[in-house]
């Protein structure tokens, strides 16, 4: 259902029912879960550089930034790992001018490092992330707004995701008849002489 979202605002797949309008300025990049927008044919290099009017030693300085170094940047793009890949697709997408970025299950397959990297781009992008990921951490480090489909609805809480986390849980304890005391949390800081 999630990365079926994705691809209808990408306009992949088409709805079932109404209609998907984007904004005229709108300007989508696309982390795809699987990378199948990479070329396996192509070398780290040659796929930044379709991208790119970089020279090589400026290509090559970029993709350090990603963690392609020496001979890295000659492998295969079809030798990769997973979690290289998904590097390289994040090297790419950075290249571009999107204003709004669409993420499916972007931490799927990166190393510690990756996952940092990934973060830290991620925080300096100017733009809207809209991020499809079972990766809480992630999510806990970047949300501050979060979209619930819930009964054909969207729903948007201005908040970051635990706090989101939280006013669910009291909307369902309550929904159940039971109050704050019966979920077993603390009333008060406990002082411990």
């Amino acid at each position: 259902g999630k990365s079926t979202f994705l691809k209808l605002l990408l306009g992949q797949l088409f709805p079932l029912k109404g209609e998907i309008w984007l904004g005229e300025n709108l300007q989508l990049g696309y982390f795809a879960q699987a990378h199948e927008q990479l070329d396996v044919n192509l070398t780290v290099l040659e796929q930044l550089r379709r991208h790119t009017t970089m020279n090589e030693g400026d290509a090559r300085s970029y993709l350090a930034r990603f963690l392609f170094r020496r001979a890295d940047v000659h492998k295969k793009v079809g030798e990769l790992s997973g979690g290289e890949r998904g590097r390289l697709a994040l090297a790419v997408l950075g290249l571009g001018t999107a204003n709004f970025l669409l993420l499916d299950e972007p931490t799927n397959h990166l190393d510690i490092p990756s996952q940092e990297l990934l973060q830290g781009v991620l925080e300096s992008f100017a733009g809207t992330i809209l991020l499809v990921t079972h990766d809480r951490y992630l999510v806990d480090q970047l949300a501050n707004q979060v979209w619930e489909i819930r009964d054909g609805h969207l729903h948007v809480y201005e908040m970051a995701y635990g706090d989101y986390l939280e006013k669910r849980d009291l909307e369902e304890a309550e929904a159940r008849g039971e109050n704050a005391a019966a979920l077993d949390l603390p009333a008060a800081p406990i002082e411990v002489t």
